[in-house]
């Protein structure tokens, strides 16, 4: 991802709180004759990114990271008034996150910069139940639905989401950090396609809409039952899990709130499940070394992840995927 020159003054509004600020920086891009989309996909994604590296390294606080992206949210709106209007096609195309997930702000870019190259984009928010979503698509009918997702845990939701979308007949886009860098993630959910950004998704569907290409056929996700066995012991897991890593961090973990460790062990239990879903160990390997990244800045004991997989391996012996999946990710890798 390219970055614009002006991305350095843009974070240094976000970490002021200056909206006036964003919102200037950017202006000013667009007016110097750098498109809406380059401004979008060139400047506000990757200072997004950055805002998300530092909540992971506990620079910023939440409260911090919360306050960037609703700056960026202003940023974005105030954009959308420099767009020209869309070419006329005969449906529209949506975007918006399954339930279950948070983070919509991605799913809002990649509408902003296919609007900004002038298709009917409509955002429909995050955390979209199911039922209500086929009733938008049947009522609506959009050309596509893209889905954008950032949390591991919630790719078995999306997978659902996506039944919804094959149900009322409506081709789908998937994209997101969780989705991986590649498409199969996106064929293990039952999407029709897999796009790494709003270029991307432009391309698909200038091919498919415009162009009248049929888009690949999407298969519904299979349900593998050693998914289905991990999720019916999760409770248990996270108990488990939770008891020791707290005797493993002793005093350290008291001056902590202990939820923040149970949600941490939950967090691991169900990012295992969500790589047995979609056949994928590097979803669970990616994440312990999220993990590992932000537990150390918040003074959790070096090697407490490593420790927790060592509890985690052997309760797993009779679902030998799950077992091999931790095994890949039970040590760090030497540099």
């Amino acid at each position: 991802m390219q970055c614009l020159a002006a991305t350095g003054d843009y974070l240094r509004a976000l970490s002021r709180q200056d909206r006036g600020g964003a919102i200037g920086v950017a202006s000013r891009a667009v007016e110097a004759r750098t498109s809406v989309a380059e401004v979008i996909e060139q400047m506000l994604v990757p200072a997004q990114v950055e805002v998300g590296i530092r909540a992971q390294h506990d620079d910023w606080s939440i409260a911090d990271e919360h306050a960037a992206t609703a700056i960026t949210e202003v940023v974005l709106g105030a954009l959308s008034l420099r767009l020209p209007p869309p070419l006329p096609r005969r449906a529209v195309v949506c975007a918006t996150t399954p339930a279950g997930e948070w983070h919509g702000l991605a799913a809002r870019m990649v509408a902003e910069g296919l609007r900004a190259r002038r298709w009917d984009a409509i955002y429909l928010g995050s955390d979209l139940p199911d039922d209500h979503l086929g009733r938008f698509l049947s009522r609506v009918r959009p050309a596509v639905l893209l889905l954008s997702c950032t949390t591991a845990a919630v790719l078995p939701q999306l997978a659902r989401s996506l039944d919804v979308a094959i149900d009322a007949g409506v081709p789908t886009i998937v994209g997101g950090s969780a989705c991986g860098v590649d498409e199969r993630r996106a064929v293990a959910v039952g999407a029709n396609a897999w796009a790494k950004d709003a270029a991307t998704a432009h391309v698909l569907l200038s091919r498919w809409v415009d162009e009248g290409v049929a888009p690949p056929p999407a298969q519904r996700a299979g349900i593998p039952a050693d998914y289905l066995e991990l999720t019916s012991r999760r409770s248990l897991l996270v108990d488990r899990l939770t008891e020791q890593s707290a005797a493993m961090s002793g005093p350290t973990l008291a001056a902590r709130p202990q939820s923040m460790m149970r949600q941490v062990c939950a967090q691991l239990v169900d990012v295992l499940a969500a790589s047995l879903f979609v056949d994928d160990p590097r979803l669970f390997e990616e994440h312990v070394t999220w993990l590992a990244d932000m537990l150390d800045p918040r003074g959790i004991p070096p090697g407490t992840t490593w420790s927790v997989l060592d509890v985690l391996r052997p309760a797993l012996i009779d679902i030998p995927r799950a077992e091999q999946f931790t095994a890949v990710s039970r040590r760090p890798r030497l540099i």
